[in-house]
């Protein structure tokens, strides 16, 4: 049997993309896969054989395990190498001198826009990283034998930098085994705000707690509900703090990471799915998570940005501003008392994933990527 090792030491063991999409599909088509990724401890899970570095608590200390990886990765004598991280982009080149296996460099995002908004790294020095990094990953990603990216215009900057082996998979949501189960404890409040995935600035946690505070003012009966993990401990102490100054604690539910499948049951039981990001940093970085909105049968209220208008339109989307002014708090309150619209555009919303927005219609450039690698 084939065998394929996956690499990460930013992600989670069970990322979305890394684990319940890709790793899950390779094994469906007969891969055998093992992920290399911090976690408590080794475990197999959907046949996935999970092997852990270890546990971190900083980023200083993820970067002391580049050279562990890199040792367990040599130990698993993999067919194909696969990372997600570009910190292991020196990994990877190790790999592909020193292995005979393919190497696949997985391209989440545009990270020279994720640079500009990265709060850790000084402001002086974001421009000159955000124009540098591209052409330095550009040019260690040439020891890969393939690149995969997440959206087509990431795909295109590494096509237009002369690499032939570029594959986009985008991250739309896997329907498989997806069920709209019953939820344990439920809020009592008219309406619902969901919103899936990592809570910091940049991806709209401030403009949702802004939202649901001036919703309330108008004695609209609504909760937020966030789910997903805070970025760091920063940016939960800041949102915390506004929840406290603002009589919000009955109003915000932080539920943290919940299991995929799970996920859905959360989202079916809401009324409005929220995508409210800079418009900047997602100008091409597609965020998924209003796809899944969609599928779960719920309107999406999106900032407009140039991934957001490429994929959602007024059929079942309406758009805000990212300084939410009174006009856009006006949209989403009549949006929220107009059951009936809701409802029409929660429909076409999920007809459209279920055409064209899918894992199970993406899935096919992965395993045709790996067929090409492995024959």
């Amino acid at each position: 049997m084939t065998s394929v090792c996956i690499l990460t030491t930013v992600h989670t063991p069970f990322d979305t993309r890394i684990f319940h999409k890709q790793a899950r599909t390779l094994v469906d088509a007969g891969y055998e896969v093992e992920l290399l990724c911090h976690h408590d401890e080794d475990t197999t899970k959907d046949g996935i054989r999970i092997t852990t570095l270890g546990t971190v608590d900083s980023r200083v200390e993820r970067w002391s395990h580049l050279v562990k990886i890199y040792q367990m990765a040599i130990e698993a004598d993999a067919d194909v190498y696969h990372f997600h991280d570009p910190e292991l982009l020196t990994v990877g080149i190790l790999l592909s001198l020193r292995t005979d296996s393919k190497v696949v460099y997985d391209v989440h995002e545009d990270y020279a826009d994720a640079i500009r908004v990265r709060e850790w790294i000084p402001d002086e020095i974001k421009p000159v990283l955000a124009r540098g990094f591209p052409q330095v990953q550009s040019q260690l990603a040439r020891a890969m034998d393939s690149i995969v990216t997440a959206d087509l215009p990431t795909a295109n900057q590494f096509a237009n930098r002369g690499h032939d082996s570029v594959v986009t998979v985008r991250n739309f949501p896997r329907l498989e085994n997806v069920e709209f189960g019953e939820v344990d404890g439920e809020n009592d409040s008219e309406y619902t705000l969901s919103y899936v995935g990592g809570l910091d600035s940049e991806r709209g946690l401030q403009r949702m707690l802004k939202l649901t505070h001036k919703l309330r003012q108008r004695d609209i009966d609504v909760t937020l509900r966030l789910i997903g993990p805070f970025q760091n401990d920063d940016v939960e102490r800041k949102a915390k703090s506004y929840i406290r100054r603002h009589d919000l604690e009955s109003a915000v539910e932080l539920l943290g990471y919940v299991d995929y499948e799970d996920m859905f049951a959360y989202l079916y039981q809401s009324d409005l799915g929220l995508v409210l990001v800079d418009t900047a940093r997602f100008e091409r970085n597609v965020p998924t998570k209003m796809f899944e909105y969609m599928y779960a049968e719920l309107p999406v209220v999106a900032t407009k940005s140039g991934s957001t208008e490429r994929y959602l339109d007024s059929d079942y989307s309406i758009f805000v501003s990212e300084s939410l002014r009174e006009s856009d708090v006006d949209a989403v309150t009549e949006l929220l008392r107009d059951e009936e619209k809701r409802s029409e555009m929660g429909d076409a919303g999920r007809q459209r994933v279920v055409d064209e927005y899918c894992w199970e219609e993406e899935k096919a450039n992965l395993v045709e990527l790996y067929d090409e690698l492995t024959h």
